[in-house]
């Protein structure tokens, strides 16, 4: 490993010359992902986002306010003022007058040049023909299949007289994942694809008559006169802030405060292999003037484990189905959804109430139907701005408000409060939380600032749960703490802070009562730039966990990558390198490792050991891309990984992935 590490640094020289497009797309899709509250499925989905806006980007003089919004790192006052100097100067003739609009720092303008363009501004609305639409629309197919070198409990070979007594021991399918995906864009005004996923152990034909275990097909309209969308087959709708009807994902406090709760409203094709959360059917948008109405239809099948065949006990929410057990709960429930949300918009006051009945063909909590409906609005003036939802659903309300004050050029001040109520619970709700949407109040409060080479951002969040709820037998509270710092000393070089402290009572076997669990998480990057667009990035990682009557116990973690591109820009490399050393699960780090497209994750690492991984990429002329992605994990303290079905008997892993990419 240290072999490993030296050698990368070997590679260092004094010249330093511009990253290449590439390398630069890749440091801003991890910068955008960086947050360690995203589930692997919110990671897949804004890579998904952030991908799909890069290869069509917008065009600065005629992005409307709705579209430049998709971006979280924009502030409301940033949008403004974009939408200000274009209204006053004219169109931009290059994204370098972008530093005239006042309020976008050289970090922010460096992020954004990746989603817009200045391009001309059309006498008219661009109508569909065949023509174009054969011309300039782009098909993209990505088939990806990833390959354990390692055989877990669950494959291995069970004996008749075993799976007789013991059924769920064995995986009915390969250790093979894979999926396939294609889309159709045509200037993000039509989508069509179709996604299809199989996951390891799943099994593929044979007793999976459908061959894949999960299809997402979808069929998107956007911006035709009066019909500003129509989303047909698997799609998802988000109205206000996600109490109700929330369907993308859920994001981490830093992202939801970055950008003030700003989510996109309206409807959006499903495209993920996520199996969970979203809607089949159809729903539509019509707009006249400063006003749209949506409306929607859903019935999408849904995992749930039942008792008796008659009562709903809990929703599964992985998306495997590969045991006996797993299979029996495949979409052995459905539900029912049927929305309408009216939106009304004005200068910097918006308005919208959405209302939603739905339907379950079982009962869960001794209810089969839930009607709900909520009320959001916002404004948004040069120095302030406040935007708020609520939300009743079968008696129980939620609420949540954040509130922006921008006390000098450079300088914002944030607040986030938020009540849900005790046994408030909506099968679509996505929201801010420290856990889920209900039994909880909360107070944020943070700042951000920002300027050519600094820029700082933190909270403060104090929360409560005036109920028991998952390891807390009464009414619990604690406290978040977290900031960060963003430094460029250079051009060569930058550096990233972050800080964080979490304070949470939790129930204690020793004390018979609740006790503070005190966690310290801090994180120190360093990134080089160095000869031919080569990148060095160092991390450093500490975690502490204390909580009373136990063993403090410690975490660390090195890690060092490399990544240099080749023949102009045709091949990436990138080579990762870590150790780590933590005394238990409790301090485990999280470390995010950037993989193939749509495969964006952060690792959790605990015990001894250390990791290697090497991603490649390689752009044919013809459009065709080739991924690989080749990794290995070592444990110097387990002679086994994991339990049950998903047992290792050895201590190492070796995983490798393939993906094949055509564009045309």
């Amino acid at each position: 490993m240290l072999i490993s590490w030296f050698a990368m640094l070997s590679l260092v020289t004094a010249v330093y010359p511009q990253n290449s497009g590439a390398d630069r797309w890749e440091d801003v899709l991890e910068t955008l992902l960086s947050d360690e509250e995203l589930s692997s499925d919110a990671l897949e989905e804004l890579a998904a986002m952030y991908e799909s806006l890069h290869e069509m980007p917008l065009n600065i003089n005629t992005a409307t306010r709705e579209e430049l919004m998709q971006l979280p790192f924009l502030t409301d006052r940033q949008i403004e003022d974009i939408h200000a100097y274009v209204y006053m100067h004219g169109p931009m003739m290059t994204l370098g007058e972008l530093q005239l609009t006042g309020s976008l720092d050289y970090t922010t303008r460096q992020l954004l040049r990746e989603f817009v363009y200045a391009g001309d501004v059309p006498v008219k609305r661009e109508r569909i023909s065949l023509k174009d639409f054969l011309k300039y629309g782009r098909n993209e197919l990505v088939a990806r299949i990833d390959i354990p070198l390692y055989r877990r409990d669950g494959f291995r070979y069970h004996s008749p007289d075993e799976l007789e007594r013991y059924p769920n021991r064995a995986y009915k399918g390969n250790r093979l994942s894979h999926s396939i995906r294609y889309s159709f864009n045509w200037h993000n005004r039509i989508r069509i694809g179709l996604t299809a996923d199989k996951d390891a152990g799943e099994p593929f034909f044979g007793r999976n008559s459908m061959g894949y275990d999960f299809y997402s097909p979808y069929f998107y309209l956007k911006d035709m006169g009066v019909l500003k969308e129509l989303a047909l087959g698997n799609f998802k709708a988000q109205f206000g802030h996600g109490l109700l009807l929330g369907g993308g994902f859920s994001s981490g406090k830093s992202m939801a405060l970055s950008s003030l709760g700003r989510q996109t409203q309206g409807l959006k094709p499903h495209s993920s292999t996520q199996e969970y959360g979203y809607l089949r059917g159809a729903g539509a948008a019509i707009g006249w003037g400063r006003t749209t109405f949506t409306l929607l239809g859903s019935w999408a099948p849904m995992d749930a484990t039942v008792k008796g065949d008659t009562l709903i006990s809990s929703f599964k929410q992985d998306g495997y189905h590969r045991t006996e057990l797993e299979w029996s709960k495949k979409n052995n429930v459905t539900l029912g959804t049927l929305a309408a949300n009216v939106r009304y918009s004005y200068r910097g006051l918006r308005f919208g109430v959405t209302a939603m009945a739905e339907s379950l063909s079982l009962p869960y909590q001794e209810k089969r139907r839930f009607i709900g409906i909520s009320a959001d609005y916002s404004i948004s003036r040069p120095r302030h701005a406040f935007t708020s939802e609520m939300s009743v659903m079968d008696g129980r309300t939620a609420l949540i408000a954040y509130q922006s004050f921008r006390v000098q050029d450079d300088w914002t001040l944030n607040a986030v409060f938020r009540h849900y109520s005790h046994g408030y619970m909506s099968l679509h709700s996505n929201a801010m939380a420290e856990g889920s949407v209900g039994n909880e109040t909360g107070l944020l409060v943070g700042f951000s600032r920002s300027s050519r080479n600094l820029k700082l951002n933190g909270y403060a969040d104090l929360f409560m749960h005036p109920e028991p709820r998952y390891g807390a037998s009464e009414s619990s509270n604690g406290l978040d703490l977290r900031t960060e710092a963003d430094w460029k000393p250079g051009r060569r070089d930058a550096l990233f802070v972050t800080v964080r402290f979490k304070s949470k009572q939790k129930d204690c076997k020793y004390t018979n009562r609740l006790e503070y669990c005190l966690t310290g998480r801090y994180r120190l990057r360093w990134t080089h730039n160095c000869v031919n667009g080569a990148e060095l990035k160092t991390q450093l990682f500490y975690v502490r966990y204390d909580f009373i009557a136990e063993p403090v116990s410690n975490g660390y973690t090195l890690t060092q990558s490399y990544s240099r591109c080749f023949f102009n820009d045709r091949l990436d490399m990138n080579l990762t390198a870590a150790v780590f050393y933590t005394d238990s699960y409790d301090s485990r780090i999280t470390v995010y490792e950037s993989g193939l497209r749509f495969a964006y994750n952060f690792m959790s690492l605990y015990g001894k050991g250390g990791r290697l991984a090497a991603n490649i990429r390689y752009r044919f002329r013809n459009g065709m891309q080739l991924n690989l992605k080749a990794g290995g994990t070592w444990y110097a303290d387990r002679d086994e990984i994991g339990s049950a079905q998903q047992l290792i008997p050895v201590n190492h892993k070796e995983d490798i992935s393939l993906q094949f990419v055509s564009k045309f």
